[in-house]
């Protein structure tokens, strides 16, 4: 099974090109939201489905109340 990550925020559309993603094809689906989701509500609606997070800037709190809305979170990782 094949997991999901999330890249949050890339507002340039430069995230799949600062790095070798290419090494993760087999494994992970790869979804880049290139705007930001909101609040807490459209957070957790949008992000349900993912295993991992990239959060590209500080743009997106995650605070106890939207991580417990994202029983498949496995992996939280930022960047700035």
């Amino acid at each position: 099974m094949k997991r999901r990550c999330a890249i949050l925020n890339d507002y340039q559309n430069v995230a799949l090109k600062m790095a070798d993603w290419s090494i993760l094809r087999d494994d992970v689906d790869i979804t880049v939201f290139d705007r930001h989701l909101g609040d807490d509500a459209g957070n957790a609606e949008a992000l349900r489905d993912f295993d991992i997070v990239c959060a590209m800037r500080e743009r997106t709190p995650f605070r106890r109340p939207l991580l417990e809305r994202l029983p498949k979170l496995r992996l939280l990782v930022t960047s700035a």
